[in-house]
């Protein structure tokens, strides 16, 4: 958790010849059972250091980070603030400080001091990822962003660090949208936040509801009309979604996800000559997206096509990884093969189908 914070050197400093012995006795003994792990016992010779030396200010920073490692945040921020009132530069106690200040909630009183700690030794990326936190928890999201960042470059696959960053992020997301929303609803930005957000809620009606109104507003929002067309696509409404990928198309021709989309709702409807350009585009990139050579191929089943079926179908069938994916491409291949008269590979995929389909219905009962 925390570093070693005090040097030797310090403590050899402050039990100098004028320092009373026994005081020098409790500090050395405090020290030296706080390093064997007796914590207590730490505590209670450091105790009476400080109450034999009040004015020595390195016995309150051992008290204090004692205190500290024991977890008594509030009696460690005591011994530690007298620390520093009698001496101000003594090393590590800025940062050890700000942390114990930050863990009793007084984060704008652990900011100072982490900003002094990170004055001290400016690649100290624990203390900047205290700080971020202290800012976090003083609701300064954008002050804490910096710092945060610079510790995550450090520790990537810190998972507080991850947590920290995700929610200043989402905080300050939070600001914009609000902001956003006080604009009412005449915008049609203020009505697509509150449909992104009905939506990421699962209240499909509501979110459809403030889709259509944001695109009476704007009618150029690819977005908006992208979103209507999933969630339409999703509750089985093949027509509406279909309508909303051809507005959507109508505004950006190139969008190769959104002809796939566009071709998948026509196929779904029984219009494959109609699919098939949308399907061809989106099967030629490379890679070309998950599902387009499936569709591809079921069009030119649909089309009585066989030769060119197989073609993409069997392509499809080396990408394929769900039993149920594969099941659909087995029947669709059997279909082909028949239809050119290649009975005995439209044997293979039908018992290939058959035995995934038995498999698959017995892992649903």
């Amino acid at each position: 958790m925390i570093r070693q914070l005090v040097a030797c050197a310090v403590l050899a400093s402050a039990l100098g010849a004028q320092t009373p012995a026994s005081v020098a006795d409790h500090v050395r003994n405090g020290v030296a059972a706080r390093e064997a792990g007796r914590l207590n016992e730490a505590r209670e010779k450091l105790q009476l250091a400080v109450a034999e030396a009040p004015d020595l200010a390195e016995a309150h920073l051992y008290l204090g980070l004692v205190l500290h490692e024991l977890e008594d945040f509030t009696s460690a921020v005591e011994s530690l603030e007298r620390a520093l009132a009698l001496k101000p530069a003594l090393p590590g106690a800025r940062e050890l400080l700000g942390y114990d200040l930050l863990q009793v909630g007084r984060a704008e009183d652990a900011i100072p001091n982490l900003k002094a700690a990170l004055e001290e030794q400016p690649a100290n990326d624990q203390a900047k990822a205290w700080l971020g936190q202290a800012y976090l928890s003083a609701g300064r999201p954008r002050d804490a962003v910096p710092y945060l960042e610079s510790a995550l470059s450090v520790a990537p696959g810190n998972p507080r660090l991850l947590y920290l960053v995700a929610k200043v992020y989402g905080q300050l997301a939070a600001r914009m949208q609000a902001r956003l929303l006080t604009t009412g609803s005449s915008s049609a930005y203020a009505r697509l936040a509150v449909a992104e957000d009905h939506e990421v809620n699962g209240r499909v009606e509501e979110a459809l509801i403030e889709y259509r109104k944001a695109l009476d507003l704007d009618p150029g929002l690819v977005s908006a009309w992208r979103a209507v067309g999933d969630l339409e696509r999703d509750r089985g409404m093949h027509r509406d979604a279909a309508t909303a990928y051809e507005r959507a198309l109508a505004i950006t021709s190139g969008d190769i996800d959104l002809s796939l989309s566009l071709g998948q709702a026509l196929l779904n409807l029984g219009l494959a000559e109609q699919a098939l350009g949308h399907l061809q585009r989106a099967a030629a990139v490379t890679p070309p997206p998950r599902g387009a050579l499936a569709a591809l191929g079921k069009a030119y089943v649909d089309m009585h096509r066989p030769a060119e079926a197989i073609t993409f179908l069997e392509r499809a069938f080396v990408e394929a990884t769900e039993d149920e994916e594969r099941m659909r491409l087995h029947y669709q291949l059997a279909q082909s093969f028949r239809k050119l008269n290649r009975t005995d590979a439209a044997r293979i995929h039908l018992q290939e189908f058959a035995t995934l389909r038995a498999k698959l219905t017995s892992e649903d009962e």
